[in-house]
Formats: structure tokens, C-alpha cells, sequence
């Protein structure tokens, strides 16, 4: 299901970013949020992400300490004292206590932060807003929900195992597993795993995104059944995730010429191609609605292209309420 760009979904997306924000510096932090104010500038936002996600991290103490903050009020006293004493020792054996603590304790606000997680995988894809199961990804001028069943489907294709297999490696997930342990797992998993956003990494043991409720899937892998512009967004999300360096491509349009090398079964095995599929007509939307908001975020008046635009996009969703983001609506320190 694909949708018109909605403040409210980046909104969501930076609520679980902020953190790591704060981990690098708080000018970070107030360039990030300030690109979401009154004009949202959200193809800058996203390279801008990509960007900062491979910086150093020397506030990282500062950020454990906002997250822990959420989980505190729920700790007894010996377990408070044994955080602090971890956050005064190792910022990843902190980590992965107040993970642990949140999981424990259904600390949903952590869920996904990204103090927790592979820091360059996945950066524009978050699981679940408010009762919407599934993995959104966020393009900037538009954004493509999947379903856990469409998840779980294209990992199995895209991995190479069968369902079966799929869930008993997700329920082991589910109960946290070593790191060495997820390192000898298939290659093509791994991958897939991280690309959709579904490990949890914040120490020695990795878990299975808390939100992502993969484990009721059925066990029969489909393709996908789309229509060309949700394969011109599976395309483009593919291209960014292959990308060598994520600031060279996330929140850019890319050349024609990998465009149309990549619009094939090969490149995104997921889904189930049509032979009316035209390469040229799902480059004329992405980079119509590209044009699009570039020109709106610049402050040009606004121009319909009813021939690159006027898709089959759902209507936003109105509902979403960016309150209800990662953190709900407390303020950080900063």
C-alpha cells in the first residue's frame, strides 16, 4: 500500500532516531529536529540521517541515560543501582541492560530506538504506527506499508529458506540470541533480517523486533502481487539498501540508468512481475513525485504532473498521530 508523504510517519521515524542523535551532539540533534519544523525539509532529513549514522558517538552516556529514564520508574532499587553502575563501566553492557529491561517490563518506547540496533541498516523503515501491524518504509515523498505476511514472504524468498525454517529462527530470535550465534547464520538471512529492520543488537545478545509480529505468520511463502508502482518503490528501496555508502543514496533519486538496470524479476525477486510492466512509466512516477517534493520543500508553487502522479496512492492516513511516536510526546533534556 503505498501513500502520500504524511509529516506525521517522519515524525514517528525521527522519534526513534532522536536518541542517537543525542549520542553524537545536541547540535545534531536540533539540525535533525529542525528539519522536521514548519516546512518539512524531509528529503534533506533522510541524507542527512544517512549521514550521521556512521558518525562517532561520544555522547553516547547522555543518550543510555535519556533511554533508561523510560525504564526506571519500573525498576526496583537494586536494578536501578545496577544500571548506573553498567553506565559508569560500558556503554554496551548498559545497552544491553536497559534493552532487556524494556523487553522485560513492555516498555514499548524503546521498542525500536535505534540506540539499539545496526545503526546504518534500514534507516527509513520503522515497524507498526499506533494499530497498523507492519514494516513502513519512508521514500519522502511517499511511503510503502507492508503486512508481517508480505515481510515474512519476501525474507523467505529473498533468503532462500522455507517458512518452517524462517520461524524457528525468528521464535529463537524472539528469546534473544548470541551475536556469535546470529553471525553463523545464513548470509542472505542476515541480510534480509537487517534490511527489514528486525534485530535488535544492543550489546552481546541480538533480539527480534519487538513489534514485528512475524511469529503468526503462515508458513507458505507468496510472491508478491503488485501493481507497477509498488514494484517502482520495492525497486527503489532496493537500491538504497544495496548501496555501498547509505548518504550516497538514501532520500536521492537515482540515475536513470541504475534505475532501469535494477527494474527486473532478478534485482527483486518478491514480487510477481507483470509483462505490462514499463520501466519508463515506474521511472516517471518516482522521479515525478521526486521533482515534486524537492519543489514543495523549496518553497516553489506547487505543480501537478497528472501524468506521473495521479496513481493509485492510498489517502493518507490522517490518524496517525505524531504523539503517539516511539517516545510518545516527552521532551528529552535537550
Amino acid at each position: 500500500m503505498l501513500q502520500p508523504s504524511h509529516r506525521g510517519i517522519y515524525e514517528y521515524l525521527w522519534s526513534e532516531h532522536k536518541y542517537c542523535m543525542i549520542a553524537i551532539s545536541v547540535k545534531a540533534f536540533h539540525g535533525m529536529a529542525e528539519r522536521l519544523g514548519r516546512r518539512p525539509q524531509i528529503l534533506n532529513w533522510l541524507r542527512r540521517l544517512a549521514l550521521l549514522s556512521g558518525e562517532d558517538r561520544p555522547e553516547l552516556y547522555n543518550a543510555l541515560l535519556n533511554a533508561y529514564m523510560h525504564v526506571k520508574p519500573l525498576l526496583e532499587r537494586k536494578q536501578r543501582h545496577e544500571v548506573i553502575e553498567t553506565l559508569l563501566i560500558g556503554s554496551s553492557v548498559a545497552a544491553e541492560l536497559i534493552y532487556q529491561h524494556a523487553l522485560a517490563y513492555k516498555e514499548k518506547s524503546l521498542y525500536g530506538c535505534r540506540l539499539f540496533f545496526r545503526t546504518s541498516r534500514a534507516l527509513c523503515k520503522f515497524w507498526d504506527v499506533q494499530d497498523r501491524p507492519g514494516l513502513w518504509i519512508c521514500f519522502g515523498p511517499f511511503q510503502l506499508h507492508l503486512t508481517p505476511e508480505q515481510v515474512f514472504s519476501r525474507i523467505c524468498i529473498g533468503s532462500g529458506i522455507n517458512g518452517h525454517e524462517l520461524k524457528e529462527r525468528l521464535a529463537a530470535l524472539h528469546n534473544g540470541i548470541s551475536s556469535d550465534e546470529l553471525l553463523s547464520w545464513p548470509a542472505k538471512l542476515c541480510e534480509q533480517l537487517y534490511d527489514n529492520n528486525l534485530v535488535a543488537l544492543p550489546g552481546r545478545l541480538a533480539f527480534l523486533h519487538p513489534r514485528a509480529s512475524l511469529l503468526n505468520c503462515e508458513t507458505d511463502s507468496a510472491l508478491l502481487q503488485t501493481d507497477l508502482y509498488t514494484a517502482a518503490a520495492l525497486v527503489l528501496e532496493k537500491l538504497w539498501d544495496s548501496a555501498e555508502f547509505p548518504d550516497e543514496a538514501l532520500g536521492r533519486l537515482p540515475q536513470h540508468e541504475a534505475f532501469t538496470e535494477a527494474f527486473n524479476p532478478a534485482f527483486v525477486p518478491e514480487i510477481e512481475w507483470q509483462k505490462d510492466f514499463s520501466c519508463d512509466e515506474a521511472w516517471d512516477f518516482i522521479a515525478g513525485l521526486f521533482w515534486q517534493q524537492k519543489s514543495a520543500e523549496a518553497g516553489h508553487p506547487e505543480v501537478t504532473d497528472e501524468d506521473s502522479t495521479a496513481v493509485r496512492m492510498q489517502t493518507t492516513d490522517q490518524e496517525i498521530d505524531p504523539e503517539e511516536g516511539e517516545h510518545g510526546d516527552e521532551e528529552t533534556e535537550y
